[in-house]
């Protein structure tokens, strides 16, 4: 009897054991199940983010007038139309503000924007002494408050050979080459084109700048405007024709009629005005092109941040290229 007792408390301890496993292994299975349909789930939401990305910068590359972006363009309402995965999307223009990389110190102080206490000259010698910036904080808040460094300038910006700051130009060249005496060169070079007063034409950048020079500098380095007119800040449009005094009731007429016009290239003479178009360096700041693009996708608690560019010196369909991803979380 007494064996008989002690063989049914092993065989119950056993089953206790058994039953405990067993309960685990099933909480177990159940977590690595909700745990694979999450990671699927957070999987089809990538792909989503991918999808509209994707389809946004084809709906850029469709754009029926390629020589002009503006919020007329079909890829506006493309990212609006509700989708099935419930994701968002959304486009910014990064280029047409001024760039702060490269901004000449007379403007930068006639938009009365820079800190009490801080001069144009300051701005100047920072940048000398830190460089091209790919972001430009925290290192220019010291000159500027948060809120114009965001609405008012960026980082995302060619440099255009005819309006770019000389020593701005000549950091480009020696970020580009390493080389210090060279950079020099081309420093002089630009100094003899600004006496000579002569405007750079795209088709003409190379033979200006020298062959070498050229495949160092371009697509970073080209005449193209920096700035699309459609999407310029109102204050960033006011304050240029300011600067080039050109009377600012033009400025306040272009912004009445921009969001239900698209201007082409050929337009732009009559909205400046011939002579300011002709006199001032208004037509090297103001074209009707977008050069940088951000694509900002949303997929519940994930996101996508896409930053494009389009290449310079084609008068054909967009060229798009892909320079940062970032993905979150």
């Amino acid at each position: 009897m007494k064996e008989r007792g002690s063989a049914s408390a092993v065989v119950l301890i056993l089953i206790l054991f058994l039953s405990a496993l067993f309960l685990a292994a099933s909480l177990f299975l159940e977590l690595s199940l909700r745990q694979l349909r999450r990671s699927e789930e957070r999987d089809e939401r990538r792909r989503s983010l991918l999808r509209e990305a994707r389809r946004t910068l084809q709906l850029l590359l469709e754009d029926p007038t390629p020589l002009s972006d503006s919020p007329r363009d079909p890829v506006w309402e493309g990212i609006q139309r509700p989708v099935a995965s419930g994701c968002t999307v959304e486009l910014q223009d990064l280029s047409s503000r001024l760039g702060l990389n490269w901004a000449r110190q007379e403007l930068l102080e006639s938009l009365g924007v820079l800190k009490s206490g801080h001069s144009a000259q300051e701005l100047q010698q920072f940048r000398e002494d830190a460089g091209i910036h790919l972001n430009l904080k925290p290192g220019f808040l010291a000159f500027f408050s948060e809120e114009d460094l965001d609405s008012l300038f960026t980082a995302y910006s060619y440099f255009n050979i005819n309006i770019g700051d000389e020593f701005a130009l000549r950091k480009l060249h020696f970020v580009r080459g390493g080389d210090l005496a060279r950079a020099e060169e081309f420093h002089v070079a630009i100094q003899q084109l600004r006496i000579q007063r002569k405007t750079v034409e795209s088709s003409e950048l190379e033979q200006k700048i020298g062959a070498e020079n050229y495949r160092l500098l371009y697509p970073l380095l080209n005449a193209e405007p920096v700035m699309n007119l459609h999407f310029v800040p109102p204050s960033v449009l006011r304050g240029l024709f300011r600067h080039y005094q050109v009377p600012v009731e033009k400025a306040e007429s272009i912004l009445a009629v921009r969001p239900s016009t698209e201007f082409g290239a050929s337009e732009l003479e009559a909205l400046f005005g011939k002579e300011a178009f002709e006199k001032t360096p208004l037509r090297q700041y103001l074209g009707v092109r977008t050069w940088f693009w951000q694509i900002q996708v949303r997929c519940g608690e994930d996101s996508l941040s896409w930053v494009v560019a389009r290449l310079p010196g084609t008068e054909g369909p967009a060229r798009l290229r892909l320079l940062e991803e970032h993905l979150s979380p």
